[in-house]
């Protein structure tokens, strides 16, 4: 039997494309205008296969185009790092305070300014947290019961016969007043 040669085409998609074209420069601009669209959608737009754009896309070439373009297109507010932003709006804020204070010579703002910034920056005693409490019930149980009998003879609240008498026992119930003669008595 023959070897067989390796399929034309199967070789590494990275190495697939070696330039970046003006087709794939469109087609980078589709992807930045639609950032939802599928390589199917891309494939129909362009008239290609949807092979043919998927070894594209995973082309090293393209994917540094697509980057670069990224890149160019992000507001430099956005590409700033958080902590720089919060930077700049802290100094802008001290600017703020620092004219405020100038303008109304406060020494309650004064104050208030000096603990606030004193306690950011790390100086002073830090607050104290509530001390923890611990509490430790002691319940005392009684002994383990022998069995079940002995249990109930030992914590019998009351004999059976007094309880039993305290059952037969008529109750009383207050006589309800004679509503016709309160009707009676108040005309």
């Amino acid at each position: 039997m023959t070897p067989v040669s390796p399929l034309g085409g199967t070789q590494s998609a990275a190495n697939a494309i070696k330039k970046v074209s003006y087709t794939h420069d469109t087609m980078i601009d589709l992807i930045l205008g639609n950032p939802g669209i599928s390589q199917t959608a891309i494939a129909a737009h362009f008239g290609y296969s949807r092979m043919w754009v998927s070894r594209v896309f995973n082309a090293d070439a393209f994917r540094q185009r697509l980057a670069e373009r990224k890149g160019d297109l992000i507001d430099p507010t956005i590409a700033q790092g958080f902590e720089e932003n919060l930077k700049a709006l802290a100094a802008q804020s001290l600017e703020v305070v620092a004219s405020k204070l100038d303008a109304t010579q406060s020494a309650d703002m004064a104050l208030k300014v000096l603990e606030l910034t004193t306690k950011s920056l790390g100086y002073g005693a830090r607050a104290q947290q509530a001390p923890a409490i611990q509490q430790t019930f002691v319940v005392a149980l009684p002994e383990k019961a022998k069995s079940a009998e002995a249990w109930a003879n030992a914590h019998r609240q009351a004999p059976l016969e007094l309880v039993e008498q305290v059952v037969r026992e008529p109750v009383a119930v207050p006589a309800l007043p004679d509503l016709e003669a309160l009707l009676v008595e108040a005309s």
